[in-house]
């Protein structure tokens, strides 16, 4: 028995020696080892093709979305409801986040992590205090800055609604501005901030140089919530936010100035389309780009109760002209969209374990990212 082992044994051993000289003669020349760890610097401005994704309350990934080498550039750590700001006036970036004591209970802090943008290393940390920040899947209106990006507001929720104004120089909590009956915040005039209602209004807020409350104005009711309601997540165009409606029109506000404006509103949906119920649709739906041209993702044969699913079609239109200029297929249906801010934009599309990357101009798949296992929600936050 021992015989039979040990030449066993001894055919194993040949097998593997010719195993190894068949693969070394493949590869002759073996890979250099490989320094661990091995710490690279960012740069200090990212390019345009460069995108955050943010993870619900898992990751906030940086990756090239512009190289079909699709690499992950970096990683900031996340975990309720994280929300992102990358400042261009100053190298660094802001995470607003919560985390308990003991996981998922204990002690709950909220706080801004504070990180350079070339290590990724923390470089500071704003504790916000009365564990009230509105912990809600990452969205716009979360988490924005105000007066040249000195500032940053945080909605708070606990159900009472308010904004804690931080200055993020000085690494201070300068207060809070209570928002009764409103959500979500989105800059407005030269430090302030304009918020919905459940009015239908929306009530703009401005700010002194320390944070204090100067002002206050409310606009007349033009959402009409029990019929055709807004969604909460907008794209911007020279200072004016179009917000798209359930059952397919955009609502332009002009936030350019402390007088906020309640522009006309006009129709993303014709009536030979709307024979087939195509309606925008969900999470984040809605961009734009260089070109001052809105993106809107729309969804067919929708009824109520479906504006957060899937769409299926990417509709451009020129907002200048209040006319759709094009139609574009996706490959398979997609949650979030976002274009990148360069003269060639790329459309970039989450599609439930995959960021497709299209070129806008005639529709085409450029590139697919793999995200193995993110079945939740995911926010786009490309480079300027």
């Amino acid at each position: 028995m021992r015989t039979i082992f040990l030449k066993a044994t001894l055919v194993a051993i040949s097998a593997l020696s010719a195993a190894s000289v068949a693969f070394a003669a493949d590869y002759p020349t073996p890979l250099p080892a490989e320094t661990v760890p091995k710490v690279e610097t960012l740069p200090a401005h990212y390019p345009t093709t460069w995108a955050f994704l943010n993870v619900t309350a898992n990751r906030i990934e940086l990756r090239n979305v512009g190289s079909d080498g699709r690499e992950v550039k970096g990683e900031l750590q996340a975990r309720d409801s994280a929300t992102l700001l990358v400042a261009d006036k100053r190298p660094e970036i802001y995470v607003a986040d919560t985390v308990w004591s003991r996981g998922v209970r204990g002690t709950r802090t909220d706080f801004i992590t504070v990180y350079d943008k070339q290590t990724l290393n923390v470089v500071g940390e704003i504790v916000l205090p009365g564990a009230k920040r509105g912990l809600i899947t990452p969205m716009e209106g979360m988490f924005a800055f105000t007066d040249d990006q000195r500032m940053a507001l945080v909605f708070n929720f606990t159900p009472a609604s308010s904004v804690t104004v931080v200055d993020l120089v000085k690494r201070t909590v300068l207060g809070d501005v209570d928002i009764p009956g409103c959500s979500l915040v989105y800059p407005s005039g030269e430090r302030g901030f304009s918020t919905l209602c459940s009015s239908g209004s929306l009530l703009s807020v401005r700010l002194d140089a320390h944070g204090a409350v100067s002002g206050r104005s409310e606009s007349k009711v033009f959402n009409l919530l029990d019929t055709d309601p807004l969604f909460t997540q907008s794209a911007g165009i020279g200072g004016v936010r179009y917000f798209p409606s359930l059952h397919g029109r955009v609502q332009p506000i002009d936030m350019r100035t402390d007088d906020v404006k309640i522009l006309p509103d006009w129709p993303l949906v014709s009536a030979a389309d709307a024979t087939g119920n195509w309606r925008p649709s969900g999470w984040q739906l809605i961009g734009s780009d260089e070109q001052n041209l809105l993106y809107v993702l729309m969804q067919p044969n929708a009824r109520e109760g479906m504006h957060k699913n899937p769409g299926t079609e990417v509709w451009v239109f020129n907002a200048a002209s209040k006319t759709r200029v094009k139609r574009l297929r996706l490959v398979r249906p997609g949650s979030s969209i976002a274009l990148t801010h360069s003269a060639e934009p790329l459309l970039l599309v989450w599609a439930q374990d995959h960021l497709d990357v299209y070129d806008p101009r005639d529709g085409r798949l450029l590139r697919t990212l793999g995200l193995a296992g993110i079945l939740a929600r995911l926010q786009i936050e490309p480079m300027r």
